[in-house]
């Protein structure tokens, strides 16, 4: 895994604009597919132009972010609905490490693949359109980088790092530069 570019504090620009200074490095990947590991935001292809890249929605990104659409379809918090939904993302992105039978992926995929329509269909019948749309939007990358035997299904690592960043800027007073610096030396190990 490397770590394709890092910004810290106030960001209101476009993803071209982030990745300019980067596309040099980008090159780099012109003989190999470049893997890119996201939390959804398809804007960031808008900054990719040119570069050929593999489209991997984080893993860890889908059942963290589902509770924000339970709650934007009113579902009651910790009911049965909500456990529901959850462990059913949470089984579903959960992928095993080790797994290079192409017949086995295939059929892991595929169940995977069914039993998130049976997911997206009971939001539909139980009219939670938001839960839905998110989870529609996120079918068609979700199983990439298995798929193609990379490695690389989350951002974790990197979201781990960024949240203990993020809290001593808040609370430690660290400032953005300082902050950049750190974490730079940290995400080198990965």
């Amino acid at each position: 895994m490397r770590i394709a570019g890092l910004s810290i504090g106030k960001y209101e620009s476009e993803w071209d604009k982030l990745f300019k200074p980067l596309k040099e490095s980008f090159k780099k990947f012109e003989d190999k597919i470049f893997l890119l590991v996201t939390d959804g935001d398809a804007n960031i292809l808008k900054g990719l132009k040119g570069v050929r890249i593999l489209f991997q929605r984080c893993l860890w990104h889908l059942p963290y972010q589902m509770k924000y659409y339970l709650w934007k379809d009113k579902v009651k918090r910790k009911g049965k609905q909500w456990y529901h939904m959850l462990g059913e993302i949470f089984d579903i992105t959960a992928i095993r490490h080790g797994v290079g039978d192409e017949k086995e992926i295939k059929a892991i995929i595929e169940a995977k693949t069914r039993r998130l329509d049976k997911l997206i269909e009971y939001c539909e019948e139980h009219a939670y359109q938001h839960c839905k749309s998110y989870l529609e939007n996120g079918e068609g990358d979700m199983f990439t980088a298995f798929r193609k035997k990379l490695k690389g299904k989350t951002t974790s690592k990197v979201e781990r790092v960024m949240r203990t960043v993020n809290l001593r800027i808040n609370v430690g007073k660290w400032n953005p530069k300082g902050a950049l610096n750190a974490v730079k030396v940290r995400l080198a190990h990965y």
